[in-house]
């Protein structure tokens, strides 16, 4: 009994992780559920592996304050990749929350068929079914992609509902939200912000298919680890 509320209580102050298994036609993929002391706080969740910047910042946020994060674990890179029937597909695992986007990104990186677009989508309930209830923060890095993508007259501008640029802060890290009322917080605060708009493209991202939920991404550039982890804790 003192043995497993040792256990207990060490899981209570330094949280735990759990690991959910989905095949993706021959490629393993796991969906770590790391849950920080007490179980209360933030959830955070990061789908792309190669963004470890976002990874370190949002793994600190939850061990200093509590809270969850979901991260995928795969031999891939950015994207993943499996093969069925003896042939190879790849996808981006933040393109996949609707039937649309994982039409669209299958046929982006190589090829689509019916029975690929069920194996990813295997994959995109399981994560479904994982987030938590209410405020949802994702946690990405950028390199090619910013805010500068959503200004007027660039390829991402119709996607905006309301755009904020602080000329102090660096184009790189900014949020893209759902409600405008993280929307005006984050911009009274002094921080870049987009307000993506109820029309936005259907990509498959996880901000298209909770558009009408709590939904923050949090976009940093890779050498901006300390400002992600203060922009997580405000988001």
């Amino acid at each position: 009994m003192k043995y497993w509320l040792t256990v207990l209580l060490f899981l209570t102050q330094f949280g735990c992780a759990v690991n959910h298994s989905v095949m993706v036609g021959d490629e393993r993929v796991v969906i770590q559920q790391t849950v920080g002391k007490g179980g209360k706080g933030k959830a955070f969740v990061h789908v792309h592996h190669n963004e470890q910047t976002a990874l370190k910042a949002a793994k600190t946020v939850v061990h200093q304050e509590g809270g969850s994060l979901l991260t995928l674990i795969h031999s891939g890179g950015r994207n993943i990749v499996f093969h069925l029937n003896e042939k190879r597909y790849e996808f981006d695992p933040n393109r996949i929350y609707t039937d649309t986007g994982i039409k669209k990104t299958l046929a982006q990186y190589g090829g689509y068929t019916p029975e690929a677009h069920q194996e990813v989508k295997k994959l995109a309930g399981k994560i479904k079914q994982l987030l938590p209830k209410g405020k949802i923060i994702a946690v990405h890095n950028n390199s090619s992609y910013s805010i500068k993508n959503y200004m007027p007259g660039h390829d991402m501008a119709h996607d905006a509902q309301a755009l904020h640029v602080n000329p102090d802060n660096y184009y790189r890290n900014f949020y893209l939200v759902t409600k405008i009322s993280d929307y005006l917080r984050l911009k009274m605060q002094g921080f870049n912000g987009i307000l993506q708009k109820s029309t936005a493209t259907d990509d498959g991202s996880l901000s298209i298919f909770l558009a009408k939920h709590e939904y923050i991404n949090v976009e940093a550039g890779y050498d901006q680890l300390l400002e992600q982890i203060k922009m997580l804790k405000n988001a």
